[in-house]
């Protein structure tokens, strides 16, 4: 990644801070948001059973389970294929502490649930959305290792463009199921993106300091 574009996700990054800092401000003092019932209404306009099963499905593809499954399938394969200990390490870091960070966010908030219209049973806090943080962290180093790695230009735009399509259907669900706001789901979308991009900057660094360093050599 060149350094240009290094500045660019840098200057997304804190952009995404402030937008995150605004929203958790907003939250703190009014706890609710004007734009929350008029998306929910736009999600559930097409409800059906049909949908009902097909949301189900694709929230199930952001839970702890899956994510958990597949980032141990995916930090092996990708060691086994490139060897890059660096990079894996720092899948594992992303997701891991992403997890861990979404929780700390979750108490700091304790923001409660939306009782109204569940089709599904869930237990926890809130703000920031688990799923749709989770799903950006982990789809999301994954578009990234696609984007560095894949040379096959057609299959990089199908599989990033597949894993983008993912990330926001999981957030999606989330709302037409009735266990989040869409401030929640933004709000995990956002805090995703800051965590995932800082961790990228810090893998393209340091991959800058070592070639660097073999350079010198």
């Amino acid at each position: 990644m060149s350094k240009i574009w290094l500045l660019t996700v840098f200057v997304g990054l804190a952009m995404n801070v402030v937008i995150f800092i605004q929203l958790s401000l907003t939250l703190l003092e009014n706890n609710s948001f004007p734009f929350d019932s008029v998306m929910i209404q736009a999600v559930r306009s097409d409800s059906s059973q049909i949908m009902d099963t097909v949301m189900v499905f694709i929230t199930h593809l952001g839970s702890s389970t899956m994510l958990g499954f597949l980032l141990i399938v995916g930090m092996v394969c990708f060691f086994l294929k490139y060897k890059d200990l660096l990079a894996t390490l720092c899948f594992f870091t992303v997701v891991a502490g992403g997890g861990l960070l979404n929780s700390l966010l979750k108490i700091y908030f304790n923001r409660d649930r939306p009782n109204d219209n569940r089709l599904i049973e869930v237990d926890g806090l809130s703000f920031p959305s688990g799923h749709s943080m989770g799903s950006m962290l982990l789809y999301g180093f994954l578009v990234y290792l696609s984007l560095r790695y894949d040379r096959r230009k057609i299959r990089k735009v199908g599989v990033v463009t597949s894993l983008i399509c993912l990330i926001f259907l999981i957030g999606i669900s989330r709302i037409y199921l009735g266990v989040h706001y869409p401030s929640d789901v933004f709000a995990g979308f956002l805090a995703g993106i800051v965590w995932l991009g800082g961790w990228v900057i810090a893998l393209e660094l340091a991959y800058i300091w070592n070639n660097k360093k073999r350079l010198e050599y």
